[in-house]
């Protein structure tokens, strides 16, 4: 894990994600987030807390929670004049 927590980055449907944990707790508590880079912007963050058994099932529950925003949001309609505003 680096210095910003930062354990993972991979590309998905053109949306760059960069997994983020903070260090497991001997409870087994885990806190970290995703944040999710478009043609060089950040436009999103997602979060995640709870108990896993080790910093992998953590890094797979954020990776997950990160895909399933990125699908959620390209089944949507974007013909609008919505968007994203900086982060």
């Amino acid at each position: 894990m680096n210095e910003d927590g930062e354990v993972k980055r991979f590309v998905y449907a053109d949306w760059e994600i960069r997994v983020c944990l903070s260090a497991l707790g001997t409870d087994g508590h885990a806190a970290g987030h995703a944040d999710l880079w478009r043609e060089g912007a950040h436009l999103c963050r997602v979060a995640l807390s709870g108990r896993f058994a080790d910093e992998a099932q953590a890094c797979d529950a954020l990776e997950r929670k990160a895909r399933d925003w990125v699908d959620d949001w390209r089944s949507r309609d974007h013909t609008g004049s919505t968007g994203f505003v900086s982060l």
